[in-house]
């Protein structure tokens, strides 16, 4: 029987969604292992508030290092980080993004961001829950290690650091037990922290396999020179450290019913006032006309406040070209990039200068022809319109052909 204060946790199992019960963040039992690979599909959740995992694909982790330690600045840099990386975050699709530090000397940090992919319909459950937050943080691994485990048919692994989610990836493999493409995966994950000034050495692996102790370790057995282990996975625990993530119909979903709560009251108050102030009009119609008048001449003194409000607003509404997404440096360039010849790499952009009224790009390539090809998709992309490219003949180098791409407003 469920107890007051209980939760229902949903984590992605082997194969489908666990449904998981107990009081946080360490007492949940296993409930029910469906084969239902889709969360909306669950059915006849018990009552209690919902607490949901995101599966490791859903996401996309990115740890970095920043070079101060103010952490009223961590979430904004998480986000230029993800815009830099090329995972670019819908605003109006919720929290999608949210930030862990890993560890903080003097003057830098490492942070882990965690960019969720927009759920689409059956991602999420039909009962909205009531917290979210990313599978990989809801194991126990200690120190220093990679764990890998099988999630919705699909091997997966994660980094942890002190026994915290360092960085997590879904892989391809779907066979029974970890194979070569998920210890390539691992390596080229590891060579890819390198490159953020991230040194990660692991001294365990640990593959949680459907079958527990008696699973193998497969390609993992040897891969790093000491023995991988190999047993069942740890059951899901809450983090002492809440996940801020908050897709957007949950989020719309909370701010409607915050409104109609809003409403609600507001209307009970502006009838009780309704109320009292019909009684006293009655009561003072009849002693002081007056007071009528008062009232009259109140509303006529803050007029010129209005008028001084909408002037503000109309001068306001002239700054639309500063604040407007479409005329932002970093969102034209990225747009540019969009437009570069694939495959990726064989146009190289060395700078950009881009203010309210110009373009000019300059590149280099060992394919002169992708140079006409820029320059033709650039024209035609209905995501920069508002622009008229052309490019000056090509300059033959030593390091390849050197270009230069500008553009004008029309």
């Amino acid at each position: 029987m469920s107890n007051k204060g209980d939760v229902i946790v949903l984590v992605p199992g082997v194969a489908g969604w666990e449904i998981w019960e107990g009081p946080p963040p360490s007492g949940l039992q296993r409930k029910e292992v469906t084969l239902l690979s889709r969360a909306g599909d669950l059915e006849g959740l018990p009552a209690q508030d919902v607490v949901f995992f995101f599966p490791v694909k859903d996401a996309t982790v990115m740890p970095f290092k920043t070079t101060t330690a103010d952490e009223s600045l961590f979430a904004d840099l998480a986000l230029m980080h993800s815009e830099r990386m090329g995972v670019r975050i819908d605003p109006g699709a919720g929290q999608l993004i949210d930030q862990f530090v890993m560890e903080k000397a003097e003057d830098s940090a490492v942070l882990t961001t965690v960019v969720l992919r927009a759920p689409v319909d059956g991602d999420l459950p039909l009962r909205s829950p009531k917290e979210f937050d990313y599978a990989p943080r809801a194991y126990h691994f200690d120190g220093d290690g990679i764990a890998t485990w099988k999630e919705l048919g699909h091997w997966v692994f994660a980094f942890y650091q002190k026994g915290k989610m360092l960085y997590a990836q879904s892989t391809s493999n779907d066979g029974e037990h970890p194979d070569e493409t998920l210890l390539r995966d691992m390596r080229l994950a590891q060579v890819q922290l390198t490159f953020q000034g991230i040194q990660f050495t692991p001294d365990k692996i640990q593959v949680w396999h459907p079958d527990g102790e008696l699973g193998e370790a497969g390609a993992l057995a040897d891969a790093y020179g000491f023995p991988a282990s190999v047993g069942r996975r740890p059951d899901p625990t809450l983090s002492m450290e809440p996940s801020k993530l908050l897709p957007a119909d949950v989020h719309a979903e909370r701010r409607e019913r915050a409104k109609k709560q809003q409403i609600t009251a507001a209307l009970s108050l502006v009838a009780l006032v309704v109320v009292g102030l019909l009684g006293w009009v009655g009561w003072k119609f009849y002693q002081d006309i007056n007071a009528t008048k008062t009232l009259m001449a109140r509303a006529k003194s803050v007029e010129p406040e209005v008028l001084a409000f909408q002037d503000h607003k109309a001068k306001w509404n002239e700054l639309g070209p500063v604040v407007d997404q479409d005329q932002w440096p970093v969102e034209i360039l990225y747009r540019i990039t969009r437009s570069m010849p694939q495959p990726k790499g064989v146009v190289r952009l060395s700078e950009a200068t881009i203010n309210a009224n110009e373009i000019r790009i300059k590149g280099v390539t060992n394919k002169p022809e992708a140079i006409g090809q820029f320059n033709f998709t650039i024209n035609k992309s209905e995501e920069l319109t508002r622009y008229k490219f052309d490019s000056p003949p090509p300059n033959n180098t030593s390091k390849g052909t050197e270009f230069v791409i500008q553009g004008a407003v029309l």
